[in-house]
């Protein structure tokens, strides 16, 4: 029999009263700077932009011509046996600028050239001014808006700032993250782990989140469970960093110091969110920025970093949280959830042969940790629903969206 996940959630905020609670205490400093276009794909824009010059300057030609003056066209097609290139004609290629003799350009597949330079224009060729040409500002005009604040610069955005003559451009200066990682268990990626030992996947994990979110992070060595190792670390990250995040000691372990160091340290919000994995997740605002306590199993911190650090980062960079795409698949299995949580599971989604997409809740194995860790899409189960059935069809984000191209 199929029943819901039960779960404790007595003064704990849902994930929108825990950033509400944040935003109200904490304003982040806004930076801008300039940088080059080379450099601009993935920024957000902290200003208009507006075109420096005037596509084409007077005209230029729609593909590869030949240019002709339509006067010569008013009375049908004219004898062009004794017609001399500059005179009665030119070549004029795509893009290209001509005399102004020349008012219309027709493509060079319909004249015939033959051996002594005279040229043979088709018979349906209907030439009129203007035809073929681009006229001055086409392309563009100068003080036109080309990209307006707060756009996230994509690949092709690139050629419209180097049309419009833009060199460089005003960006949100990116935020700088700390992710400090504590836990004595833990020792460093590359290391072979002896018994009690755990590595540290979570800040290469981290460290990658906040570059895709287009935030600076910076990756502090392992700090061992030790109030007065966690209190110099904190210190020093909050000189030079914008947001902390401390990874681990977020429960009620006997080494779990994060929490009582974020106490007495600044202004604690909470300890806690509505929101699985992840609940034990608290926040701080000390020194005027935001401190987050990850908890440390890797699922955990992937949902944490997800819905707080995500938007904790598009506030500062002014800009919007992006939407993942989403399929509807259908459930291979039974899938539990806590009625009274916000719960992200992870699924492994494929694509049968009918064409539907199936997903699988991942049941519990010897190798779950690591099979969700690397699942290739999240389903968000809001608060009140409990009951995913097999054969249920429900919405999911994907996260390696490339699979189904």
């Amino acid at each position: 029999m199929f029943m819901p996940m039960k779960m404790d959630v007595k003064g704990l905020l849902t994930k929108e009263e825990a950033l509400f609670r944040l935003f109200e205490k904490w304003q982040p400093d806004i930076k801008v700077e300039t940088i080059p276009i080379e450099q601009s794909k993935g920024r957000i824009l902290a200003k208009n932009i507006f075109a420096l010059y005037t596509l084409p300057v007077v005209r230029a030609a729609i593909m590869d011509s030949v240019a002709l003056s339509s006067n010569d066209f008013e009375n049908g097609m004219p004898d062009t046996s004794l017609w001399k290139r500059g005179v009665e004609y030119d070549f004029a290629d795509m893009g290209d600028d001509f005399d102004d003799r020349y008012d219309a350009a027709i493509r060079v597949e319909d004249v015939s050239f033959s051996a002594d330079g005279t040229i043979c224009i088709n018979d349906d060729v209907k030439v009129v001014p203007g035809m073929g040409i681009k006229a001055k500002g086409d392309i563009v005009c100068e003080g036109q808006l080309l990209l307006t604040k707060g756009r996230k610069i994509m690949t092709t955005d690139l050629a419209v700032l180097a049309v419009g003559g833009i060199t460089e451009i005003f960006v949100y200066k990116k935020p700088i993250i700390a992710i400090i990682p504590t836990g004595s268990e833990l020792i460093a990626r590359g290391t072979k782990p002896e018994r009690g030992q755990n590595i540290d996947a979570n800040s290469i994990m981290l460290e990658n989140m906040l570059l895709e979110m287009g935030a600076e992070p910076l990756c502090y060595p392992i700090v061992k469970d030790d109030p007065k190792m966690l209190s110099e670390s904190l210190e020093d990250a909050l000189v030079r960093a914008d947001v902390v995040v401390v990874n681990g000691g977020s429960s009620k372990g006997s080494e779990d110091f994060c929490t009582k160091l974020l106490h007495g340290r600044g202004e604690f919000l909470f300890h806690g969110v509505a929101r699985v994995p992840g609940r034990p997740l608290g926040m701080a605002v000390t020194d005027g920025k935001p401190v987050i306590n990850l908890p440390g199993p890797t699922v955990a911190a992937f949902n944490g970093t997800d819905w707080c650090l995500r938007a904790i980062v598009a506030r500062i960079l002014q800009s919007r949280i992006e939407k993942r795409p989403t399929v509807r698949a259908i459930l291979t299995e039974d899938l539990c959830t806590p009625m009274p949580m916000e719960y992200m599971a992870r699924l492994n989604i494929t694509k049968g042969e009918d064409g539907c997409f199936y997903a699988d809740p991942l049941s519990k194995s010897r190798d779950f940790v690591v099979r969700s860790i690397g699942a290739n899409g999240v389903f968000i189960s809001p608060i009140g629903f409990g009951e995913y059935l097999k054969g249920t069809e429900i919405e999911v984000e994907l996260l390696c969206q490339e699979e189904y191209i």
